[in-house]
């Protein structure tokens, strides 16, 4: 049985293909259309999906689309009757969630049947579901506590359900808007000078750089956290107009806004960021002590956009609540699509027979392909027995290397298969790579990959994190050793990688360990700011000529730029 999950109905618009419930093929539109958190339909990603799994469209028994257009009506008028007192709000839901919702809601249908051809049948699933179902269903557990935490996805900011075997149940959701913990997060965002959604995760970056205890009583006037879920944020401070989330009580407690993204921050924005941070890792243990109690599972699964905040994901796990947790590594909304087709599998009375062992589900391009893409340009390359023995050596010395082998990862973070590689010892790289590779604000840290069996040496964790979820402490007596990927504040967003996971960049890893002395290097996403990861060769490529790399490993060959003469 052939099941296609999509997700067309909000950014990160996604595409996810199940068959016979294990996971064939995996994608967000963003990639192919070049659109950095598109909302538009996934039509590409659909053709991929089904490419990859060798049928066409009507070979698919059944559709399934996350998001239940309805349930935002519902809740539209629900909240329009409630907060009567606040226009502002009921033009938002007219704009965002009447008209878009509704909007998107029908063309998704028209468009599997008009433009693909699709004749079979379709279904909705709830937001929050697919949000639980992506989580619970690729983790490897027979049963546990799952949290969705995001914005808002039919009407609600975030859910807790018990998992089980093939089952979700739903045990108790927390409304939008005065609920919503992404939604404070992007108000914040917004007041830094930052877009709403697409860069709240910004913020954490920034919040190292500053001191919370100067600005968390401020936040505590309006945003109340107390424990096992009492979550709840005053209205009045976090508007909805747009081009404005903040109002201007938030203006009185905090200032002026941050103009743009551009504009150089200073100790005020750093602290502001801090508290907010503190008040997102507050809200997350708060809602982890209602999954405890209100479940009695000794696991956790979680995903929703919150959940990729890797530093209160660390601090989740400091508090040991559960005994394990589980996060999937598309958590934002492109993980919609996967989890609509895992639930509809199951809901149609499918077994569970997958989990997830690895995020490496996007499109790929073998070598006949990759070569004829640089023979196309007519390029100097040099084709290369071992790859991963090359881009270790060249980044030994110094080189920042672009890394594009087998098929992509899913979700935002880089994991060895579409990266930019650089040397971790070296205390001028983070600053060389954001300026003249990224070209993205300089306070931004960059995350380390290295090899599981030697990460104990260097890093405070707990366990293996495949999926660069959650932030560690770099050891002490590590830090001057790991300068370009220690943050201000002493932790790096640690990826653990093994050959069972990824053979190749493994091996690069422990190249690089025996020429610099640490199986670990810097490793960030193959983009710069504000456009997707590369998808093809050609996306390669053109990041390659365009920015500061100096070499670039795609499958079997080697380009490499001439350093400049010194002097």
């Amino acid at each position: 049985m052939h099941v296609l999950g999509v997700n067309a109905a909000s950014h990160n618009a996604s595409a996810a293909l199940v068959t016979d419930g294990r996971l064939v093929a995996f994608a967000e539109e963003e990639r192919f259309n070049r659109e950095k958190f598109t909302m538009a339909f996934p039509e590409e990603a659909i053709r991929y999906c089904l490419e990859e799994a060798g049928i066409n469209v009507n070979d698919v028994d059944l559709v399934a689309f996350a998001g239940q257009p309805r349930s935002e009506i519902l809740h539209s008028a629900y909240h329009a009757v409630r907060l009567a007192g606040r226009p502002w709000y009921r033009t938002w839901l007219r704009d965002q969630v009447l008209v878009t919702g509704l909007y998107k809601g029908q063309r998704q249908s028209k468009r599997m049947r008009a433009r693909l051809g699709y004749k079979g049948e379709l279904r909705h699933v709830h937001h929050h579901l697919c949000h639980a179902s992506s989580a619970f269903h690729c983790s490897p557990y027979e049963d546990a506590a799952v949290l969705t935490v995001d914005a808002q996805g039919d009407g609600v900011a975030s859910a807790i359900y018990d998992a089980e075997g093939t089952e979700i149940r739903k045990v108790r959701t927390w409304a939008f808007p005065e609920h919503s913990v992404g939604h404070f997060y992007d108000c914040v965002a917004e007041w830094l000078g930052f877009r709403p959604v697409l860069d709240a995760g910004k913020v954490m970056g920034l919040a190292s750089y500053g001191d919370p205890s100067t600005t968390i009583e401020r936040f505590e006037t309006f945003a109340k956290v107390r424990p096992e879920g009492d979550v709840r944020f005053d209205l009045d401070l976090l508007k909805f107009e747009k081009g404005r989330r903040s109002s201007a009580r938030f203006e009185q407690l905090f200032g002026k806004p941050r103009e743009d993204h551009e504009t150089p921050t200073d100790p005020r924005f750093a602290d502001v960021a801090a508290g907010a941070q503190a008040v997102i890792e507050r809200a997350i243990v708060s809602l982890a002590q209602a999954a405890r109690a209100e479940t009695g599972r000794s696991r956790l699964c979680m995903a929703g956009g919150v959940a990729l905040n890797s530093v209160a994901n660390g601090k989740l796990h400091l508090e040991n609540l559960f005994d394990d947790i589980w996060i999937q590594p598309a958590a934002n909304d492109a993980g919609l699509s996967l989890g609509a087709a895992l639930q509809a599998w199951h809901e149609s009375g499918g077994r569970r027979v997958w989990s997830m062992k690895h995020a490496y589900w996007g499109p790929g391009h073998d070598t006949d392909q990759v070569r004829a893409a640089l023979d196309v340009g007519k390029l100097s390359y040099r084709e290369v027995d071992d790859p991963a023995a090359e881009a270790a050596r060249l980044v030994a010395d110094n080189r920042i290397v672009g890394w594009y082998q087998g098929r992509a990862e899913v979700g935002p973070r880089a994991l060895g298969n579409r990266s930019i590689l650089a040397n971790p010892t070296n205390p001028e790289m983070k600053d060389v790579v954001n300026r003249y590779v990224k070209h993205r604000e300089p306070f931004r840290p960059f995350a380390p990959s290295c090899a599981l069996e030697e990460a104990d040496r260097w890093f405070h964790r707990g366990g293996p994190s495949p999926y660069m979820l959650r932030v560690w402490e770099v050891k002490p007596e590590c830090k001057d050793r790991l300068p370009a990927i220690t943050h201000v504040d002493g932790t790096a967003r640690l990826q653990t990688v093994t050959a069972e996971q990824n053979a190749l960049y493994h091996r690069y890893l422990l190249e690089l360990g025996e020429r610099i002395g640490i199986p670990c290097t810097l490793n960030t996403s193959f983009n710069i700011r504000g456009e997707p990861i590369v998808n093809s060769p050609m996306d390669a490529l053109k990041c390659y000529f365009t920015t500061g790399l100096d070499a670039l490993v795609i499958d079997r060959f080697v380009l490499e730029k001439e350093r400049p003469a010194s002097g």
